[in-house]
């Protein structure tokens, strides 16, 4: 039996560069996020990401029997909220569109948060270089909230910056996601695999998470995505299946190379959820809730310098919805 790689916290230190440049970074989260009322023009302070929710469920996580970190997931029912989103800065449209989804989980033990799961239906993370990532990303928010000199200003930037991340796009793993991807573009959104984006801590284990719902038909025919997740559900039970993949070796399963498939590590199934009730999806409750997988408890938190800067980007956006 091949022996699991131990956590350790060297995987997740960030330079002074980019702790500065992680500064700049929730400062035009602040910016956004104070703005985006105006921005999406809606009734309340929005997320600087994931803005537009499709649909909200609630379920139960259950370990299975045979799953051996039961120290950490206890062997009962657990709580589930999940909020299905688009990925995008400002709301769009509830019809299709650029299929780039979330599907975030928030397993609890009553009203104690156990894991927070903020899954996408894309296996890999484009770029590596955490401090052109920052540099985009701060770049991102000005855009979408500043005036039109400032818009100017800040594309040209994301575009300088850009360029320099473009070796990245070419792993020859993120590539063969990228056709597999294409080929699903069109598919009902809860036919998708969810994955995490980049590791996390599974004691003191790192793995990676990936989302299967069982039984789910690839094509829907109507056009409104939260019309076809409710249309669904209201005539057929949903259940997904909770894996992960061990890390053994950081060549094989790298924590800071976010681009590229993780090899030689097989999906072990560790429980289901199942959905109980669906819940509006403009309920403020779900809209005020964070899904900060910083929030976990001890032993299960994000891993890497890319999950690192989640840390401080989820509690400002959390801080300034709230103000």
């Amino acid at each position: 039996m091949k022996k699991k790689l131990k956590y350790d916290p060297d995987l997740d230190l960030l330079n002074n560069n980019e702790k500065e440049l992680l500064k700049k970074a929730c400062d035009a989260i602040e910016n956004f996020v104070s703005r985006s009322e105006k921005i999406n023009k809606i009734g309340y302070k929005t997320r600087d990401a994931h803005v537009t929710p499709y649909s909200s469920l609630r379920g139960t996580f259950s370990a299975y029997n045979n799953f051996e970190e039961h120290a950490i997931f206890p062997a009962k029912n657990l709580d589930c909220i999940i909020r299905i989103s688009n990925a995008h800065m400002k709301l769009v449209s509830q019809k299709k569109t650029v299929p780039a989804y979330g599907f975030s989980v928030k397993i609890s033990d009553a009203e104690d948060t156990v894991l927070n799961l903020p899954l996408v239906n894309f296996p890999l993370f484009p770029i590596d270089r955490v401090s052109s990532f920052l540099k985009i990303f701060t770049s991102i928010n000005y855009f979408f909230s500043g005036n039109i000199a400032q818009k100017f200003l800040e594309f040209s930037r994301i575009l300088k910056n850009l360029i320099t991340v473009i070796p990245d796009f070419f792993h020859s793993s993120f590539i063969t996601q990228i056709f597999k991807f294409i080929n699903k573009r069109n598919d009902f959104i809860l036919s998708f695999d969810y994955h995490s984006i980049g590791a996390y801590r599974l004691g003191d284990h790192m793995v990676k998470y990936k989302l299967v719902p069982t039984g789910i038909p690839r094509k829907t025919t109507e056009n409104r995505i939260d019309l076809s997740i409710k249309n669904y559900l209201e005539n057929n039970d949903h259940v997904l299946e909770l894996m992960i993949q061990y890390c053994y070796d950081l060549k094989d399963q790298p924590i800071n190379q976010l681009n590229k498939m993780w090899k030689n590590s097989e999906f072990i199934p560790i429980g289901k959820i199942k959905i109980s009730e669906l819940i509006d999806k403009d309920n403020k409750n779900i809209e005020k809730m964070s899904f900060d997988p910083f929030e976990n408890i001890a032993g299960l938190e994000p891993v890497g310098k890319i999950q690192k800067l989640r840390d401080e980007a989820y509690k400002t956006s959390l801080k300034t919805r709230n103000k």
